[in-house]
């Protein structure tokens, strides 16, 4: 048993009436999660509004147009999510990011390479840059934050990120590809899930909650 943090793409508007009672887990769980069937012993799904863009096919079309990645019109559609790995394990691509994105340039050589060990080391130096990923609590009680209550995921969710949040880190990516233009496509390549990810936040104009199972 461990803890698996995962980042979740939901429309902004879905947040806001998140927003309304975040410390009723009734709520929250009535507006993300679909009920599901108790005897099975499986967790509930994801509701249909945390599921599915509310745009339309023709705004989403008009919206993902990045030209080093594609994209269907099922993929437009559905609301993304971002697995972290197994709890301590870093955020490795905002590590990434962060490194990448100081004024001076570093070695992504050994990063990106195809060797293990040659990989392993050269992550070494970039976990030890200080990363502090941008999210919000649900509510406040006097000095203490608090997530949103919910009896669904294990561990609980924490807080989100807001639409500008989630844009500053899509900025970052790309400035970080037009810096390393030699490595572009193999950061493309190495991290497609995180680049999809972030991409298809930005263009649907989405904020996302941080999920621990």
């Amino acid at each position: 048993m461990g803890m698996y943090p995962e980042y979740k793409e939901i429309p902004a508007a879905l947040l806001a009436r998140l927003l309304e009672h975040p410390d009723d887990e009734e709520w929250v769980d009535g507006l993300l999660f679909e009920a599901g069937d108790p005897d099975s012993g499986a967790a509930p799904g994801w509701s249909a509004a945390a599921s599915s863009s509310p745009l339309t096919d023709d705004e989403l079309r008009t919206r993902f147009t990045w030209p080093h990645l594609t994209f269907s019109a099922d993929q437009q559609r559905r609301l993304g999510g971002l697995g972290l790995g197994k709890y301590p394990d870093p955020d490795w691509f905002s590590h990434l990011l962060v490194a990448a994105d100081a004024p001076e340039r570093i070695d992504l050589t050994g990063v990106l390479s195809d060797d293990w060990d040659e990989r392993n080391a050269a992550w070494e130096n970039i976990v030890e840059v200080p990363v502090q990923v941008a999210h919000h609590s649900a509510y406040r009680t006097g000095d203490v934050e608090y997530g949103f209550h919910t009896d669904v995921p294990c561990y609980g969710i924490d807080g989100y990120r807001t639409a500008q949040d989630l844009t500053s880190v899509w900025d970052t990516i790309e400035r970080v590809l037009a810096a390393y233009p030699e490595f572009a496509s193999r950061i493309i390549g190495q991290f497609e899930a995180e680049i999809r990810y972030y991409h298809g936040c930005v263009a649907r104009g989405s904020v996302d909650l941080s999920v621990c199972w």
